[in-house]
């Protein structure tokens, strides 16, 4: 063997095992992330960053700076053929909820930058052109083949193996896993270029007409937009017979693509990344199988409608993270890692049929028959404007798309305790974020709250002592972090002068929350007694361990 046996081996080096990688790395796991690309990603790939993985980023200090590098709301508008009917303005939600009511628009080249930068700083180093060619299970672990970009190859011991390896996972395929599901008949081209026409400047411009579809996307580098178009039948036909839809694209043949659906009007040139592609809706029946996990691509593949794709990918790593972290620290039972399956694999099935649906809605409406025709002219112009002037349904709309409204309330994680609370999240759903102040400073409830150990959440709790004293406290002091919420200025506590975080916890007559490390209730009961957290603590944690 090269080294000691590792807890965890991360094979896959995009968003999905950078973001575990991050996780494992601040909890003290001991692991290695591989990738057989040689370079992380430099085109512009996903586009769009939700809030709940905005916030799940900040724990690691990378949400701002990630914001600085993108946009904060966009306009799109819909034209039809060369006509330009209707404009929405995504944004302005004006959810209080999160520091992050928008959807950022950033290159994914820009996230795996910051998480790649993050991970160097804190001394992890991502080990590229390093290939995962087998594995075989050995007392209680496993021993992998590795080989490097050289045609060396070493054998590595790890607990764990998680593939984060994408669409094409090896990891997946080796250890057998059901792929299940098909692909969509439409071919589709993605490309970074520069283009002339009626496009209206940093807006998403949506062309539909002739049976096709074409998006533009305000990318700023490196060009001024990100393409993407469906082919019509007839521009497929137009494509020469030698060039099956896995090949190249040229700047002709996506030239092509989008004359049906823009009437001609646009004119693309200077392409920095042209690819073509099929879309696929596919997802593993299990994410674990033993010492076997998978996450995002490897694990669920689905249409990019509503930009989660990659959103859900780094959210199924911080689930999994810091589970994964504690078991193989041995703070936690290794039923913990059974919930990461129960939790997510319901999150990428909704996901996956949710996305089916509107795609399908969508390539219908956008047909190149009269009466999809019809509707488009008589109801786009119509509906939209009213849409984005609703700001309940933009509300409603946002809360689903951001994935703030996950939640695992069915998760043996969570649980309700006694005496009930009445109002405020429940068990199982995501810790809201408030403006608080702490000694006098601004402070945030989540960045206080969540991660990376667990955070009791004391609300109201007039009794004054060292909270310490109790024996089964002390013995998870490793892992449990305990905090104050008052109305009162209190020194040490969360100060809630106005009342309206605790209000929204349903917690003003005193309450108590425990926070999961990955910013998800876990716990929750009115009252100061604490032997509901006590037992839900022994449950899944191991006293006295590292």
């Amino acid at each position: 063997m090269s080294a000691p046996a590792l807890d965890a081996l991360i094979v896959g080096a995009g968003p999905t095992g950078l973001a575990l990688a991050a996780q494992l790395a601040r909890l003290g796991a001991r692991f290695r992330i591989v990738d057989r690309s040689f370079d992380r990603a430099r085109e512009s790939r996903a586009l769009g960053v939700q809030a709940r993985t905005l916030e799940c980023l900040d724990q690691i200090g990378l949400a701002d700076p990630l914001v600085a590098c993108g946009r904060t709301g966009t306009r799109v508008a819909v034209h039809l053929g060369a006509r330009r009917v209707a404009g929405i303005t995504l944004g302005d939600v004006r959810a209080t909820d999160t520091r992050y009511p928008f959807i950022l628009f950033v290159s994914q080249a820009e996230t795996e930058r910051l998480l790649n930068e993050h991970l160097a700083s804190a001394g992890v180093t991502v080990e590229r052109g390093v290939e995962l060619t087998g594995f075989a299970a050995a007392d209680a672990q496993f021993v992998c083949t590795l080989r490097h970009a050289g045609g060396d190859e070493e054998r590595a011991a790890a607990a764990y193996l998680v593939g984060c390896d994408g669409a094409h996972s090896s990891v997946r395929n080796q250890a057998g896993f059901a792929f299940e599901g098909g692909s969509y008949p439409q071919d589709f081209a993605l490309g970074d270029v520069e283009a002339d026409g009626p496009l209206e400047p940093g807006a998403i411009n949506a062309f539909a007409a002739g049976g096709g579809i074409a998006m533009l996307f305000p990318l700023g580098r490196p060009t001024t937009w990100r393409v993407i178009a469906m082919a019509t039948e007839r521009a497929h036909d137009m494509s020469p017979p030698a060039s099956p839809a896995t090949a190249g694209l040229t700047l002709a043949e996506l030239q092509r693509m989008l004359d049906a659906p823009t009437g001609g009007t646009i004119r693309v040139r200077d392409p920095a990344w042209l690819t073509r592609f099929h879309l696929h809706h596919r997802q593993v029946g299990h994410y674990r199988a033993g010492r076997v996990f998978l996450a995002g691509d490897a694990a669920h593949i689905h249409s990019p409608v509503g930009a989660q794709g990659m959103n859900t990918g780094i959210q199924d790593a911080w689930n999994l993270g810091w589970k994964l972290a504690l078991v193989s620290r041995g703070a936690a039972r290794e039923p913990l890692l059974d919930t990461y399956e129960l939790e997510r694999w319901p999150v990428g099935r909704f996901l996956l049929r949710y996305t089916d649906r509107i795609f399908g809605l969508v390539t219908r409406a956008m047909s190149a028959g009269p009466v999809a025709s019809w509707g488009r002219e008589l109801i786009v112009p119509r509906v939209l404007p009213a849409v984005g002037a609703a700001s309940w349904l933009r509300s409603a709309a946002f809360r689903f798309v951001s994935e703030l409204a996950i939640r695992y309330r069915r998760s043996p994680l969570a649980e309700e305790g006694v005496p009930r609370l009445h109002g405020g999240p429940r068990a199982g759903d995501r810790l809201p974020d408030a403006r608080l102040t702490l000694d006098g400073e601004a402070a945030w409830l989540q960045r206080v709250a969540a991660g990376p150990r667990f955070t009791l959440l004391r609300c109201e709790d007039a009794r004054v002592r060292d909270e310490r004293a109790d024996g089964w406290m002390d013995a998870h002091r490793d892992v449990l972090e305990i905090r104050r919420l008052s109305s009162r200025a209190t020194p040490g506590a969360l100060v809630d002068t106005s009342g309206d975080t605790l209000k929204l916890l349903g917690a003003d007559r005193g309450a108590h929350y425990l926070i999961r490390p990955d910013g998800y209730v876990g716990y929750r009961a009115a009252g100061p007694d604490l032997e509901g957290v006590r037992a839900y603590l022994d449950r899944w944690l191991i006293r006295g361990a590292p």
